[in-house]
Parts: C-alpha cells; structure tokens; sequence
C-alpha cells in the first residue's frame, strides 16, 4: 500500500516542491492498531531560500499511541562503500554479469527488524554511462546498489568528496538507477543535476507519531566543479538553513557529515568545530565518514540539553585499502525515544566493529569482528588478526570498548 506523491507547498512567496515517499508496507489484522512509515523529502529552489512555515505529507494510515508508553525508532549505518577496481572486479559473473550480494551477506542480520539503515555510498554508481574505474576517479556498476537494496539499506549517502568523479552524466544515472529501480530507497546528500532542484533535501522518517530528519553533507567535491549545486556541500549558511528546517519538520535530528582527515584516527580541530554548529544548530546525533578509519565516539550537548551522540567516523565499510586500521570499520546503532507525553532522547548508542575480509573473488567481503577468525585472516593474508583488530579497536574506542564482546554500548 505504498504511496508516491508531489506536494506542491508556498514558502517565502515561492513555490517549494515536496516529495513524499512512503517506505515499508502496512499489516493490517483486527486485533492490532496500524502503522504508517514514511519519508519525506524537502527540496527548495535554492539554498537561501526561507524554509516554509508548514508541511502536508501523505499519510497512509496514523497508528494510536493511547496504550503506548512511548515509541523507539532504531538506526544502524555503516560506513565508506570503496568501489576500487579490486571491489568491483569481484562481482563479475561467468555471463559477464554483475553480483555483489557477498559483500554484504555477513552484515545482513545486523540490518533485520532495524528501522532506518544507512550505508555510506562514498564512490559513484554511474554504470555504463562512463567506464568502470577505480581509484582516484570511481565509477562503478549499479549492480553495487541492487546488492545494497536487497539486504535491507533504505538509507543512501551520497555528499562525498568523489560523488562528482565521473561528473554529472555519472551522478545523474546513478540516482535516475536509484529512484526507478529502487524507488523506497531513500538518496540523500545529492539532487539530479538534470532536474533544476537543489539537494537541500530533508529526509524526514515517520513512525508511530514519532519523526527523525536526516541530512547530508560534504567538505568537498577533490576540485571538480559543481556548477548546478548538485551537491549538499558542508557550508555553514546552507547548513544552517537545512538543519532549521529540519529542526522544526521533525522531532529528532540526524546528520551525517563527510569530513575529517584521511587515514587520522583522532578527530581534527575542523571536526570538533562542526560538532558544536550541529549541536547548536539542533542535532541529536552525527554519524561521520570520510576518514576511513575508526575514530572515537562521544557524547555533547544538544541545543535542547538532552545528551547527544557523536560518531565522528565509521572508516571503511569494503575497500582494497592495504593498511590495517583501512581494513577495520564501524557498524553504528542507535536507538531514538519518544516518550508518550512527547519528549526525545537518545535511548541507547552502539559501535561494533567490522573487519573487511580482502579474499579472492566473492570471498571478498565483511565480517563482524565478534565472528572473524585467525584462519579467516590467515587465508587473506591480512594483518587484521581478532587479537590486533581488538586491540586496534580498543586504541581509538577508549574504556568504554568491551573486547570480549566486541562492542562499545551505552545507555543514556
């Protein structure tokens, strides 16, 4: 029973379009309430426009929270999609097909029964539009997108600093790929650089009454130009302006930000900066990448004075990065809480590390570090034994890290 629509919405004396999809199907049975999922999707001519002072979104059906203590929207990410020549090369079928369904097999249960599921797409998916190519200019298959899809990501990034690699016909096919072929997956951080719009887009998730904003932006394009503003970039008025928006469409905030130094697993001074401006600009969470490396995880602060949560990078999530600490990354969850009189809180945040499993062919893949094993890594011939990755994870993780459990978890 999903549902595609085009709100048309007048804001500062112009019109703004607004594109509603719906995620997720609705089961309906006599003896439950119903439930609606959503995203919203806000999109304005130009990035200094005033956000409009209302919002009509497509409803499916409201669910009743008159019996419910409170509702919890849960979130889980992972980090930089790599798509190199030794990534891509691994998915090429006897038929001369594409598969990439390995690469994402060992992380498909950690995505079941989660509601917003987030994977940083960093390089461009253009397909046959411009040649496949690895490292320093990407382009890869969009058969990378339909493995993404099928194990449950709804969420895609893609303000990064190689999202114009391949410029705008490699841009614009990759999101044409995503929005016919996987319409209920939602792309945020970019706008068609074919369609006029601007990617100041607000994706907004809705369940149960309860609504989470989710923006994207990056440091930079590597010197590509971006004439048309197709890219959410990380610039303070545009940040401003999105996160107010989204401030005051949504309930929670959650921003996604692509910066950092390369290959630094402490965050920079530049970082730190940017945490305050979300923070005082209304973010509950920020959930970074770029770096590729694992930085740390703090709390801050937020503008209405509950504690937030930072994860200032998630490092890799696939890539043939050689580097030890290149081939361990992050798997993000967070769980969002909305209590029935109507107060937000981060309920709980975790981190479990994940180890890139460089093996030949569909071996190639990601691994949970709670289920690597020495002879995994001895077949790869990697460094990334459970005992260094342990202690690696430790190092950048702090007190707060169990190594035995594989995990950083805290409830707030």
């Amino acid at each position: 029973m999903g549902s595609d629509g085009l709100d048309e919405q007048k804001g500062a004396g112009r019109t703004v379009p607004r594109v509603v999809l719906v995620l997720g199907t609705l089961a309906c049975l006599a003896a439950l309430a119903l439930v609606a999922w959503g995203f919203a999707l806000g999109l304005r001519p130009s990035r200094d426009v005033q956000a409009p002072s209302g919002e009509q979104v497509a409803t499916v059906c409201e669910a009743s929270l008159a019996d419910e203590p409170g509702v919890d929207i849960s979130l889980t990410m992972v980090g930089d999609v790599l798509m190199h020549e030794g990534v891509y090369t691994t998915g090429i079928q006897s038929d001369g097909s594409y598969n990439y369904d390995h690469l994402f097999a060992n992380v498909a249960p950690q995505l079941v029964g989660q509601d917003i599921k987030v994977l940083n797409q960093e390089t461009p998916l253009g397909g046959d539009v411009a040649p496949l190519s690895g490292y320093p200019c990407f382009n890869g298959p969009q058969e990378v997108g339909d493995a993404e899809a099928r194990v449950g990501f709804n969420v895609i990034l893609k303000a990064s600093n190689h999202a114009m690699d391949s410029g705008y016909p490699a841009l614009s096919s990759e999101l044409r790929f995503w929005s016919q072929r996987h319409p209920d997956v939602a792309v945020i951080g970019a706008a068609d650089p074919d369609s006029g719009q601007a990617p100041d887009g607000v994706r907004i998730f809705r369940k149960d009454g309860f609504s989470v904003a989710l923006l994207n932006y990056t440091y930079s394009l590597n010197g590509i130009p971006d004439p048309k503003g197709s890219v959410s970039m990380l610039e303070e008025g545009h940040v401003r302006s999105t996160m107010a928006y989204a401030r005051e469409h949504a309930d929670m905030v959650v921003v996604f930000p692509h910066w950092g130094t390369e290959y630094q697993t402490e965050p920079t001074q530049e970082q730190r900066r940017w945490e305050k401006v979300f923070a005082d600009c209304g973010a509950d969470v920020i959930i970074g990448a770029h770096p590729h490396v694992l930085e740390p995880v703090e709390t801050f602060q937020t503008a209405r004075g509950i504690r937030g949560v930072c994860f200032f990078s998630l490092g890799n999530f696939v890539s043939t990065q050689e580097d030890g600490n290149r081939q361990v990354g992050g798997l993000a969850r967070v769980v969002l809480h909305k209590d029935a009189d109507g107060a937000c809180r981060v309920a709980s945040y975790e981190l479990r590390p994940l180890v890139t499993h460089r093996g030949r062919g569909t071996s190639m893949t990601t691994y949970l570090l709670s289920d690597y094993t020495d002879d995994l890594a001895a077949s790869a011939g990697s460094i990334c034994t459970p005992e260094w990755v342990r202690d690696y994870v430790a190092s950048v993780l702090g007190n707060g890290y169990d190594r035995e459990a594989c995990a950083l978890r805290v409830e707030l």
